[in-house]
């Protein structure tokens, strides 16, 4: 990997259920909005959107399809945070290589998480 695919690489896109864009307080099947954050490994980290979706946990039901409508709105995030993602919702996101990751607290606190994690992973990826 050459140095502009490393930097390339080291820029990525993190969406939080969150109620208010400070706490990580949303279960992600139930949560109808994700604050996406654009992350720099090198840089930080900025607010990128807020994306509206529809919630598709019902009393603990969810319907698949939903499940799988619900993956079109992070193509283009590496990682999902959520206060609770349970298994299935888990295994939808990792197969379209997604990283859901459940990350109770304050954005600052998961954003610096998914930043460790990521870093990590990169160590073993060259």
């Amino acid at each position: 990997m050459d140095d502009v695919d490393a930097k390339k690489s080291s820029i990525y896109k993190v969406a939080i259920a969150s109620t208010d864009g400070e706490n990580v307080n949303q279960h992600y099947g139930r949560s109808d909005r994700f604050y996406v954050y654009l992350v720099d490994d090198n840089e930080g980290y900025d607010f990128s959107e807020l994306r509206n979706v529809e919630a598709i946990c019902m009393d603990g039901e969810h319907s698949d399809l939903k499940m799988v409508e619900r993956l079109s709105n992070f193509g283009d995030c590496r990682y999902v945070v959520a206060s609770k993602i349970g298994t299935g919702a888990s295994a939808s996101l990792r197969s379209v290589g997604i990283i859901g990751m459940e990350l109770p607290g304050t954005v600052d606190d998961a954003i610096l998480a998914v930043w460790k994690y990521n870093r990590i992973q990169g160590l073993f990826n060259k």
